[in-house]
């Protein structure tokens, strides 16, 4: 599981910072290699193919600039290029994997993700130890 929500972070990190390595190649390769993680079902499918939507999106926003233009930090060019709407597909990948499978990992994604994406906390700032807790 782990691996499906560092994967995405890097192919954004790598869309909006070296976008001109990002080609349709690119991309077929990077979809082939996450294919291959056994924790991959249709529905992770499903998110891993709208995060690759939004990867093509900033790298066509980054390509048209300067390096030097805009933010130095990777996830504020992200926010600067799309907004929250850019992080949807990896934060419902990522509760569909809480839910799945209700690991540390997961929880913490969700809940740095959330907030982004809602405006809120999540769970109103619960801790991953009460959230299992309630969950049993």
């Amino acid at each position: 599981m782990s691996g499906l929500l560092s994967e995405i972070d890097l192919l954004y990190q790598l869309s909006v910072t070296e976008p001109q390595r990002c080609t349709e190649q690119f991309y077929a390769d990077w979809a082939e290699g996450v294919a291959g993680d056994p924790d991959v079902d249709k529905v992770s499918a499903r998110y891993i193919r709208r995060s690759l939507t939004v990867a093509r999106k900033l790298a066509v926003f980054w390509s048209d600039r300067r390096p030097t233009t805009g933010p130095g930090d990777w996830r504020s060019r992200v926010d600067l290029a799309l907004g929250a709407r850019a992080w949807r597909p990896q934060l419902d990948l990522a509760e569909y994997l809480l839910q799945r499978d209700g690991s540390l990992e997961a929880f913490e994604v969700v809940s740095a993700l959330f907030p982004v994406v809602n405006n809120q906390p999540f769970l109103d700032g619960v801790t991953f130890e009460d959230w299992q807790e309630g969950k049993d």
